[in-house]
């Protein structure tokens, strides 16, 4: 039996941003740490994605210990992680309400100005208060800014499959997850309940619902046609729904490497 590693693991510091391709990715009880720790938000606090605004996908940016770094149009800005937190604001993703930071306006403008629509950066702060839908009444963990659960995990076997069917392959990024990992069968994943990778035990598995966002090109920003969801909706459709990678809960903190081998508990 050959031993499922990972291949890449990826942190996305903005949500709908950029991608940061990592070696090691520390595990926090909320998720990959600076994952979806800031998000854009319109005027009356609801988030803005890609969804609707597909040229978030070209800023770029870099989550160091200390500062985020924001780029676009060859400007750079750097937010230092030191925050007094202080101005508080309202912020909803999907169902979910609760309180986030709001970053100087600064860079909200300098953003704005950039994507052609007014929104407001603002960061999960220490008071920010969003619990995942799990399963037990009793284990209630947190997830930042994520669409619902902490950590998205990809089989590049299903990829390779889904590509198969495509008249034009597509890569990884489009789905955006944060860890991609070489599995012996496509689909695999969507059978198991508990893994560990590297230090870290994930359960309770949500099998992830696609969108609009896969039709967009994460380099150019621009959105290219139907593919892949239209393929996808011929075969992994459920209801009104299209089906595509796993999202996952840890159990506990730890630390993921490139090379780590992925091992089913149950």
């Amino acid at each position: 039996m050959r031993l499922m590693k990972v291949e890449e693991l990826f942190i996305y510091p903005i949500k709908s941003a950029r991608s940061q391709s990592l070696k090691e990715m520390k595990i926090t009880q909320e998720g990959p740490e600076g994952d979806r720790q800031w998000m854009l938000v319109d005027e009356s606090g609801k988030f803005i994605s890609q969804r609707t605004v597909p040229k978030v996908a070209t800023i770029e940016v870099f989550h160091e210990a200390a500062s985020l770094t924001i780029g676009f149009q060859k400007m750079f800005f750097k937010i230092s992680k030191n925050s007094s937190f202080q101005r508080k604001v309202k912020v909803q993703i999907w169902n979910d309400s609760f309180e986030a930071a709001l970053e100087p306006d600064l860079y909200s403008q300098a953003i704005s100005q950039y994507l052609g629509v007014p929104c407001r950066l603002v960061r999960y702060a220490p008071y920010s208060q969003r619990r995942v839908r799990s399963h037990s009444m009793e284990w209630k963990p947190e997830v930042r800014f994520a669409d619902g659960r902490p950590l998205q995990l990809l089989n590049l076997k299903s990829l390779e499959e889904l590509n198969s069917r495509l008249p034009k392959a597509v890569t990884a990024d489009r789905f955006r997850a944060n860890i991609l990992y070489s599995g012996q069968n496509a689909y695999e994943e969507e059978t198991w309940k508990r893994i560990r990778v590297g230090d870290v035990v994930f359960s309770q598995p949500k099998r992830c619902s696609r969108c609009t966002m896969l039709t967009i090109n994460q380099e150019s920003g621009i959105p290219e046609g139907p593919e892949p969801l239209k393929t996808l909706a011929n075969y992994r459709r459920e209801g009104n729904e299209v089906f595509f990678g796993t999202l996952w809960i840890p159990e506990n903190e730890g630390v993921l490497r490139k090379g780590d081998h992925l091992e089913i508990l149950e």
